[in-house]
This record gives structure tokens, C-alpha cells and sequence, in this order.
């Protein structure tokens, strides 16, 4: 086979890998939490709803149904957010700010103090309960009603895309070498997609970090499309990028051979 036609049946059937591994995923049960005395958010969340936390594992949920099961994983806090003294609620939403959708995950982080901080929240995605056998799949993790100058930034080495809505909110974070960042000041709703970002990838573990200057409620949808904004990232970029990657290789391959 020329390398060219090799190069477009690759591709063509990498691209049927990744079409089919794509997964629309709704919390539907709740294997372990982080809250406190309740896990329904009243509003943007209290000091009810959360509990002291550590660096770990911060909450494990069954999806569509336990067809698949998502570790999330907190580490390297930094600033003013302190394990075994600050607090954090990871929960599936129940009535936060309104959201009734209870397919999707809150995030309510207390520091305790006004202090800027930041923390990792990895996504990390299993075929058992048990956590023992990795699940990839093609995900797209959706953030919600980003505003009042939270931070949230998204791996480059997870996410291969991301897609805000036409006049968007959201503007670009302070740099962090490794991801891509967005923020937000007015103030916005769950269902506003100017204040949202759909990121795509392909893999069974996925990392973000999560940054701000006082408490903060950060809330993710795991859909595709998002039910609640309607957005939707395509991975072509990302079998363009693979596409371009072999291109270049079999150039360098010619010019040894030549």
C-alpha cells in the first residue's frame, strides 16, 4: 500500500475509533462525596454543604446508569486553600443555583481566607465500581457559569478542544504554562452559555485546575452536546493534529531514505 493511501485509511479509521469511543455521560448515582450536612447547594453554596477535605479522592459517581464510574481527584492546592483546615463540596447537583439538572457535578471550594488560590480536580473514568480497569472514552467536560473572576483552565495534554458560544463572556486567564485558561467577571446563571466552555478529549483521565481569590462554585456537565448550553466541540482538530504529526514523520522518513 503507498504510504499516502496507508496515511488516509489511518486516518479514516481513526477517526471511526474516536467517533465511536465518544460518550454522553450524566451522573446517576453517588458512590462517595465530599459534602457536609447536606448535598443540596442552597444557592451558590454555604459552610453546610461542605466538609473539611484532603488531597485525594474527592468523589466517585456512577454514570448513565453504572455504565461507567468517574474518580475526581483533588491535588496541590496552593494560596490560601489549606487541606485538613478549608473545606470542599464535590457532589451531584441537586439544586445548585437553580440547576435542577441532576445529570451534572457541583464543585463549592471554601478557603479560609481571602487569599488567591488554586487546586487540580482530576476526572478519571472506569468500567467497575472497584476502580480497577481504566475506561478511555471521548469526552466532553463542560463548565458552567463561569463568572465573578473565577479561573478555570483545562490541560493541553488531556483536552485537544475547546468552543465558548458567539459572544462569549469569558476571556482569556492569566497564563499557566500547560493549559488554557478562561475567566469571567458579570455575573451569570448555569444555563448562560457566553459564561461556558465545552473542552474535548480522548483518554480515561482528564485534569483542570480550578483558581480564585474567595470561595467559589464551579459546575460541570459531561454531555455531548450540553444539555444545558447547547455546545458542542468537534474533534476534527484533534485528527488534524495526528493527521499533521504523520505527515511529518513520513516526510523525515523520505529524506533519510533519500
Amino acid at each position: 500500500m503507498k504510504k499516502s493511501a496507508f496515511v488516509t485509511a489511518f486516518i479514516a479509521t481513526l477517526a471511526g475509533v474516536v467517533s465511536s469511543s465518544a460518550q454522553s455521560l450524566s451522573v446517576t448515582g453517588v458512590v462517595s462525596e465530599t459534602v457536609g450536612t447536606t448535598a443540596i447547594v442552597s444557592g451558590s453554596g454555604s459552610s453546610d454543604n461542605t466538609a473539611t477535605f484532603s488531597t485525594g479522592t474527592v468523589g466517585v459517581f456512577a454514570m448513565n446508569g453504572g455504565s461507567r464510574y468517574m474518580k475526581v481527584t483533588a491535588s496541590n492546592p496552593t494560596g490560601g486553600l489549606v487541606p485538613g483546615g478549608d473545606s470542599l463540596m464535590v457532589a451531584r447537583t441537586v439544586n445548585s443555583q437553580g440547576l435542577t439538572d441532576n445529570g451534572t457535578l457541583s464543585v463549592y471550594v471554601r478557603p479560609g481566607t481571602s487569599t488567591a488560590w488554586t487546586l487540580d480536580l482530576n476526572f478519571s473514568f472506569f468500567s467497575d465500581a472497584a476502580l480497577t480497569t481504566a475506561a478511555p472514552l471521548g469526552l466532553q467536560l463542560t463548565s458552567l457559569d463561569i463568572d465573578y473572576a473565577q479561573r478555570y483552565y483545562v490541560s493541553n495534554s488531556t483536552f485537544t478542544h475547546n468552543v465558548t458560544s458567539v459572544g462569549t463572556n469569558l476571556t482569556s486567564a492569566p497564563a499557566i504554562a500547560g493549559y488554557t485558561g478562561y475567566t469571567a467577571v458579570p455575573d451569570a446563571t448555569f444555563s448562560d452559555p457566553k459564561a461556558a466552555v465545552a473542552s474535548w478529549g480522548v483518554g480515561s483521565s482528564f485534569d483542570t485546575r480550578l483558581a480564585h481569590d474567595n470561595v467559589a462554585l464551579f459546575m460541570f456537565e459531561f454531555r455531548q452536546p450540553s444539555a444545558v448550553t447547547g455546545l458542542a466541540p468537534e474533534p476534527s482538530s484533534a485528527l488534524l493534529a495526528i493527521s499533521g504529526v504523520m505527515a511529518l514523520g513520513l516526510k523525515r522518513r523520505r529524506q533519510r531514505n533519500a
